[in-house]
């Protein structure tokens, strides 16, 4: 069997599926991003695969989730000009820049304030919201208590208390944190099973403030204060909630495709070193997860995709010519997706997880 720059994992019902209709945009109600910033990079090419030709000319509506670099990513599947949005995100991600390794908060919103106004332009926020086939779900947390403030000094220790009392229990994050879905059309099509969530409508006026305050790291950028029409408040990193999401929230029927930078999932941003809390293959029943390779992210340079940590440990032009390197080699993440998609070769090359399986375990054997 040829090696591939991709894995594809897919829980038993996503598995028989294939095995019996090949895999088809139909049977797809749901897309997922998660957080990562910089590691969706590896996955960029991929995107561009699913929009031109996985996706092309969907007319079925089609629900996406997604936090932090996800609410980036799925926003530009909702626009008139979905490639056009892509690239002008990738560019701006990509070539932001900064005056010291050490940017202040609010630098690094600006930035993104920025990339978000270049990539939606003078149209797309009214085309996110109103997006009669893509109905986009943006993650975002509202900080309670001291957890709202913008002080180093009080926001910090207020983060290691929720941090600890995930520690015990991830519910125990409602009483710190209350995850806030900003939602496209009506009614919201994902339904959360735990934690406090409220929904709010997209609309021209918050689509912009949702998608920022869905990627403010605390410490790292400024929270986003009360996008339009949500509770008074500060808002920031959904991903603090819904890392790589637990996969237990209620979507349509149908399978979720899940193009993930890594063959895991980590539910909250606080579980990253728990990894008995990491998602199980019982809970993919209907998921499809493709994510490069391991054998593709050794050949990396560095030996991994990109993260937080190289605008600290790289030069600008370092870092730039291995971020410009990584987007070049994901083109074999995405051709290797695309020749098993279309060959029907996926049906015999996906790994089925069940059960207790540890999916990264299962990507790691192969």
């Amino acid at each position: 069997m040829k090696q591939r720059s991709c894995v594809v994992l897919a829980g038993a019902n996503a598995a028989r599926r294939v095995r019996e209709e090949g895999l088809h945009q139909g049977q797809v109600s749901t897309l997922v991003g998660a957080s990562g910033g910089p590691k969706w990079l590896a996955i960029s090419q991929l995107d561009r695969v699913l929009i031109s030709e996985f996706f092309r000319d969907r007319t079925a509506p089609i629900v996406t989730l997604g936090s932090s670099i996800g609410s980036f990513r799925n926003m530009c599947y909702a626009t008139a000009n979905p490639m056009e949005a892509l690239e002008r995100l990738e560019y701006g991600y990509i070539n932001q820049s900064y005056a010291t390794d050490r940017p202040t908060p609010a630098e690094v919103t600006a930035a993104g304030e920025e990339i978000l106004q270049e990539v939606l332009g003078s149209t797309g926020a009214l085309e996110v919201a109103g997006n009669p086939v893509w109905h986009s779900h943006f993650v975002t947390v509202r900080g309670r208590g001291p957890l709202g403030s913008e002080k180093k000094l009080v926001l910090a220790p207020a983060l290691m208390a929720s941090a600890l009392a995930n520690a015990v229990s991830r519910r125990s994050l409602s009483a710190f944190w209350d995850r806030v879905v900003f939602h496209a059309g009506e009614q919201p099509g994902i339904a959360f099973d735990h934690l406090s969530t409220t929904n709010i409508r997209l609309n021209q006026e918050n689509v912009c403030a949702s998608v920022l305050a869905s990627g403010s790291i605390p410490l790292v950028m400024a929270g986003v204060p009360t996008p339009h029409g949500a509770p008074s408040g500060n808002y920031r990193d959904g991903g603090i909630t819904d890392y790589h999401f637990d996969l237990s929230f209620q979507h349509p029927q149908g399978l979720v495709l899940y193009p993930h930078f890594f063959p895991y999932m980590v539910p909250g941003w606080f579980d990253k070193s728990f990894r008995w809390r990491w998602v199980r293959g019982g809970a993919m029943q209907n998921v499809i997860l493709v994510a490069p390779s391991p054998a593709w992210v050794a050949k990396l340079p560095f030996g991994k995709i990109p993260d937080r940590d190289d605008f600290i440990k790289l030069t600008t032009e370092e870092r730039l010519r291995y971020w410009h390197a990584v987007v070049d080699a994901a083109k074999s993440v995405a051709e290797d997706f695309f020749e098993m998609w279309q060959t029907g070769a996926i049906a015999d090359e996906m790994i089925e997880v069940g059960g207790d399986q540890a999916p990264h375990k299962l990507a790691m054997s192969t």
